[in-house]
């Protein structure tokens, strides 16, 4: 049973089950909800199905970042820089991260899809399920995620990319989940990280195309600590890959808390790392899989030359599961 306590709260019955969902308000958006066994999943389709919730049943650690301030979450258009927005939560990235000219398309900051305002499939959500479908007003391409609980209660993200078009496309995509630090973080990255190409960041001299060791690139600096130089107002992207296996996460060993991602790297074969220890005031990680590197699809596509190529009629599918324990 699902009772509603005042605007803007929802309290869980005894008797819920997973995977079902009910909407609610946050500062005036939709909420959908889905429960899992270990964690509920927040999300709002008219923020570009922007994830702001991912907490603990265990634990209550919320694992989502947003900015200290009441009003932390607000509607962008097109073309606005990403860092006027929320910043909230978990963003899709498709298809450049960085905006960039790509075939006389200019691509804007973080991509085409994350300040649209997305409309869920009716027929999925009477099936528990969160889908929404978008073509790209630049880009010809047709967008789909769904986000279900899988059957071992975490939650599971499939993808789909259609090429309308008429030529060969190239895109990069990423789950872009800025994560909320605390005392004790560490990051769990699959042993064969053991080193990263940068993509850019304050603290240290560096330039696109860097590479430096993993977890220690210099004296004093643990990156799996998520320490980075500069601190505090340091910052660091870089991109791990290909990779072999797909998984990545954060952990504490003080609270038990785990976030985990895990994914198919034969078609997703990098992972970006982001790193914030002060830039702008703010503190968080972010464990971005990615189809590409490094951020600009124009310098995947020239320069590092890491990004899928999606022929004409073509339909480009992958997944990715979310496990919080």
């Amino acid at each position: 049973m699902l009772t509603k306590q005042g605007q803007g709260t929802l309290r869980w019955g005894d008797d819920m089950n997973a995977g079902l969902r009910t909407t609610i308000q946050e500062q005036g958006f939709p909420v959908e909800e889905l429960r899992g066994r270990t964690a509920i999943l927040r999300m709002v389709p008219e923020l570009g199905g922007r994830i702001i919730g991912l907490q603990s049943l265990k634990t209550g650690r919320e694992w989502c970042w947003h900015q200290p301030r009441p009003d932390w979450l607000w509607a962008n258009r097109a073309g606005d820089a990403f860092g006027d927005s929320p910043q909230a939560g978990i963003d899709e990235c498709l298809p450049s991260v960085a905006a960039c000219r790509v075939r006389g398309r200019k691509i804007p900051d973080h991509g085409e899809v994350w300040h649209l305002r997305w409309s869920l499939d009716l027929e999925a959500l009477a099936a528990r399920k969160l889908r929404a479908t978008m073509p790209l007003a630049i880009s010809p391409f047709v967008f789909s995620r769904t986000i279900q609980v899988g059957d071992d209660g975490d939650f599971v993200f499939d993808y789909s990319l259609n090429n309308t078009g008429t030529e060969p496309e190239p895109f990069l995509w990423c789950l872009h989940p800025l994560l909320n630090l605390e005392p004790g973080d560490r990051l769990d990255l699959p042993a064969e990280v053991r080193s990263l190409r940068l993509n850019g960041g304050l603290g240290a001299p560096m330039n696109l195309g860097d590479r430096w060791d993993y977890p220690e690139p210099m004296p004093g600096v643990h990156l799996d600590r998520c320490e980075v130089p500069g601190m505090p107002g340091g910052c660091l992207k870089g991109f791990a890959g290909p990779l072999e296996q797909g998984r990545a996460a954060v952990v504490n060993d003080l609270s038990g808390d785990r976030f985990e991602l895990r994914w198919d790297a034969s078609r997703i074969p990098f992972l970006g790392l982001w790193i914030n220890r002060g830039h702008a005031g703010f503190h968080h990680v972010a464990l971005e899989p990615s189809t590409g590197a490094p951020d600009s699809l124009a310098e995947a596509l020239e320069g590092w030359k890491q990004c899928r190529l999606l022929q004409p009629g073509e339909t480009a599918r992958w997944s990715l599961t979310i496990d919080i324990a």
